[in-house]
């Protein structure tokens, strides 16, 4: 008799942590999947702003350059 009711406790227990580890790999995938290489949403807006520059620079360099464009 003793024995049945060690069993059920040990049984229900372990179903709690089964539930709680499922939980916990949930919320793992859901806060990693909010952010794309490590970088916030405007640290992302202010590095394409920066390469939007840079290539904008380069490409009027280039055509004054070649004399396309005589400033």
């Amino acid at each position: 008799m003793l024995d049945d009711l060690r069993k059920d406790a040990l049984e229900h227990d372990f179903e709690e942590f089964e539930d709680d580890d499922d939980n916990m790999l949930i919320e793992e995938t859901t806060t990693r999947n909010t952010r794309f290489l490590g970088m916030t949403a405007v640290e992302r807006m202010f590095l394409s702003i920066f390469f939007f520059l840079n290539v904008l620079v380069l490409g009027l360099a280039i055509l004054i350059v070649t004399q396309r464009i005589v400033l």
